[in-house]
């Protein structure tokens, strides 16, 4: 394919011969079938990814359910199972792909994302072939959700390699599955990133020369909190890592934290909202979010954004994430930038209007320069509200006894 190799990264795995030739016949299988598959049930695309699922390899082809998993076609593809084998161990052989959650392969094919962008028999046996031929891509998380643009479903090598009768092309079997958006290679793709001038080296720096926060406005989390947070949300991309240990905990006036929730202590709220919005709207047929999405910010506390999990389903690793908007009012889901850098870059841009504006400062975070220590400015802060009561306790007895003798002048 012309520029597939400059387009995306690419998960590779050897196969074998057999494994090769039976992945082929698979692919070959779920296209000429396709029309009877979907009329028959579809795929199935669950989060069980088969290692529980009923029946076993051997007793497929006498009792094949409504709707399968594309891996489980293979028994009925001609692609025997060995007496005794389990799902798992006749993927391995047969196919040399593992069953697992966060395995690039296994999600490539039968990912629970595809259920809600492209269930097709078709477009099944059409990954499969792209498999083959280089690999599965980068940012197939970002493709199956359909947030990233592909056109395996369109290119003359892919039906080229299936070899299939000439009558089938015939039928219209040979049409894009699906519209995807807009073709997007790595020269752009780069180009975008590169755009991108903030970065862990120069954030504090900007957010002071900006007049957005003061030094001592500004506080980040240490490794050990990352650490903690990392035991809930799974394994952070990089690059967020970085600007939760630059401004985790305050920024000064970057956001009003009663209207933008994007600080370490916020975050745990925010992610509760989020995977209870994300199985309201699964319910309700709205666009698909991963399983291991990590909710990163929300605006009053609804519509949250979203990063992907840099988990060892990348190698190498992600490093970093797009950032996507779930919008909890209509389910859907929209890239709003291509790196976490660039949608730190759009709250400095909306910090500066704000400022510049001359909106009011409401709910920043900011730190205080006295140099005494937080417990010690703690007890400041309250002798401080202290002195103000007693003072203003003292005002209203100074003038409550004003009035009172100005009554017993006026009644005597």
């Amino acid at each position: 394919m012309a520029g597939a190799s400059d387009r995306y990264e690419h998960h590779f795995h050897e196969h074998t011969v057999d494994q090769y030739d039976n992945l082929l016949t698979l692919a070959r299988y779920l296209v000429v079938n396709a029309g009877k598959i979907d009329a028959a049930g579809g795929l199935l695309f669950d989060r069980a990814y088969m290692p529980d699922f009923e029946p076993m390899p051997e007793g497929i082809a006498a009792h094949p359910p409504a709707a399968l998993p594309p891996l489980a076609h293979g028994p009925l593809a001609g692609i025997a199972a060995l007496p005794g084998e389990d799902w798992q161990d006749y993927c391995e052989r047969a196919f040399g792909i593992e069953i697992l959650p966060y395995d690039p392969f296994c999600l490539w094919l039968q990912s629970p994302l595809w259920a809600r962008t492209e269930p097709s028999a078709k477009g099944a046996g059409l990954r499969i072939v792209y498999l083959l031929d280089v690999g599965v891509p980068h940012n197939h998380v970002e493709i199956s959700m359909g947030q990233a643009w592909t056109d395996y479903d369109k290119t003359g090598f892919l039906w080229d390699k299936l070899d299939l009768p000439l009558e089938l092309f015939k039928t219209g079997v040979h049409t894009p599955i699906r519209e995807w958006p807009e073709w997007i290679g790595a020269s752009t793709l780069n180009a975008r990133r590169a755009a991108i001038t903030l970065n862990a080296d120069n954030l504090r720096e900007t957010l002071i020369e900006r007049d957005i926060a003061r030094p001592e406005d500004i506080a980040g989390l240490s490794d050990e909190d990352i650490r903690q947070l990392e035991f809930t949300t799974g394994a952070l991309p990089r690059s967020y890592r970085d600007v939760l240990s630059l401004i985790g905990h305050r920024a000064g006036r970057l956001v009003d934290d009663r209207e933008l929730q994007i600080y370490a202590d916020q975050l745990p709220e925010v992610n509760r909202m989020g995977r209870e919005r994300r199985a309201e709207w699964e319910a309700e047929g709205g666009d698909p979010v991963p399983d291991d999405a990590i909710f990163i910010g929300a605006r009053y506390g609804m519509s949250p954004w979203f990063i992907l999990q840099d988990s060892r389903t990348h190698f190498p690793p992600r490093g970093d994430s797009p950032v996507f908007l779930f919008d909890t009012d209509t389910g859907k889901v929209t890239q709003t930038s291509i790196s976490v850098w660039g949608w730190v870059e759009g709250l400095v841009r909306d910090a500066e209007t704000f400022i510049a504006e001359g909106i009011p400062e409401k709910n920043a975070r900011r730190g205080y320069s006295s140099g005494l220590p937080p417990l010690a400015m703690k007890y400041k802060q309250q002798a401080e509200r202290d002195r103000n009561i007693t003072i203003a306790m003292m005002a209203g007895a100074v003038l409550l006894g004003v009035v009172l003798s100005l009554v017993y002048l006026l009644t005597t």
